[in-house]
């Protein structure tokens, strides 16, 4: 009796320690998750590269993907680079391309020598993709800009796409991805907040979303990001077949009550709030700074910018929403605590 009492007992604690066994590599897995851990990217802007320069230079440690911003199109619908672009870029590859992914932002905004730039050009995406003929020669445009340019990769922020034209830059994608693996080149696809979600996009490229300027230029004072918009946002973007980075945006506006709205750097925004002495205040709804001064000629201004904390605020509500791959647009007139935060982000 003893015996079959002594089996029993021993029977009874080995199936508690199996039971406690299976559970704990769930609860370790649950916990990694939680932790995951950040991936940070960051777009250089060709029209201030000096700063941008400066920024990832002092931040790279943070960083895994630099993009260079980028090349335009001319009168003939081809690919047009600045000499700032040119030499940003050229400059990025000799300093990073050991360390990190160059890449090359394509944007459809058409520059001619005699008139306005016209930015996010819907009727150059239509000429561009209408066909295969037409898809086909943009590309031969694409692969002669990587041959030229030797870069890692590639990124279509092609913006303001018609609802008509939907389906022939799907393929347009699909087809370009085919060609630029076949050079061993990535692609890459920024997708506005307003593109529709449930669009099967093609496996292969990777993808990101942008996360703001809910206000700008087009409305009144405000944040570029909300948690509110954040929450609406990842709702829409379960929505597709493919895993999309985040981008956020650093710096801000200033909205003046009797002209033009401003952009600002971080840095040219907290030299104004310290220029002007004003009382700085941090927006709950958004975490970003806002503040409002008088000026010289009695005209009233309101700024609202994104500082270091803003930004971590933003990366890490989205964090606990699963999503880790974060974009910053952009470089160029961070301040030392958002640097230095980058930085900190080690990919080592």
């Amino acid at each position: 009796m003893k015996n079959i009492m002594l089996f029993i007992c021993i029977a009874l604690l080995f199936i508690t320690a199996c039971s406690n066994s299976k559970e704990q590599p769930a609860k370790a897995k649950e916990e990694f998750n939680d932790k995951e851990k950040l991936r940070l990217s960051i777009w250089l802007p060709e029209w201030q590269n000096k700063s941008a320069m400066k920024d990832v230079e002092n931040s790279q440690l943070g960083l895994q993907d630099i993009r260079v911003f980028g090349a335009y199109f001319n009168s003939k619908d081809e690919l047009l680079l600045t000499e700032n672009a040119v030499d940003m870029l050229q400059k990025t590859k000799q300093q990073f391309n050991d360390s990190h992914h160059v890449i090359l932002t394509l944007i459809n905004d058409y520059v001619t020598e005699n008139a306005p730039s016209v930015q996010k050009d819907s009727t150059l995406l239509h000429r561009l993709l209408q066909d295969s003929s037409a898809r086909q020669k943009h590309i031969g445009n694409i692969l002669r800009v990587v041959e030229q340019y030797q870069v890692n990769g590639i990124e279509i922020d092609y913006e303001k796409v018609a609802k008509d034209d939907l389906q022939n830059y799907i393929l347009f994608l699909e087809e370009l991805y085919q060609e630029l693996s076949k050079k061993d080149v990535t692609l890459h696809v920024v997708l506005e907040p307003r593109f529709p979600f449930d669009v099967k996009l093609p496996d292969g490229p990777h993808y990101t979303v942008m996360a703001y300027n809910v206000h700008g230029y087009h409305s009144g004072p405000g944040a570029k990001a909300t948690f509110s918009f954040l929450d609406d946002l990842v709702t829409k973007i379960k929505k597709s077949n493919q895993d999309l980075a985040i981008a956020f945006a650093t710096g801000g506006f200033d909205w003046v009550a009797q002209g033009k709205t401003v952009a600002l750097t971080e840095l040219e925004a907290e030299q104004l709030l310290a220029d002007r002495k004003a009382a700085k205040q941090r927006d709950q709804a958004s975490g970003a700074i806002y503040f409002s001064y008088v000026d010289d000629n009695n005209v009233s201004h309101e700024v609202w910018y994104a500082d270091q904390e803003t930004l971590e605020k933003w990366v890490t509500y989205v964090q606990k929403k699963s999503y880790h791959d974060v974009v910053l647009w952009r470089a160029g007139g961070l301040g030392e605590k958002t640097i230095e935060w980058i930085a900190e982000q080690s990919t080592e």
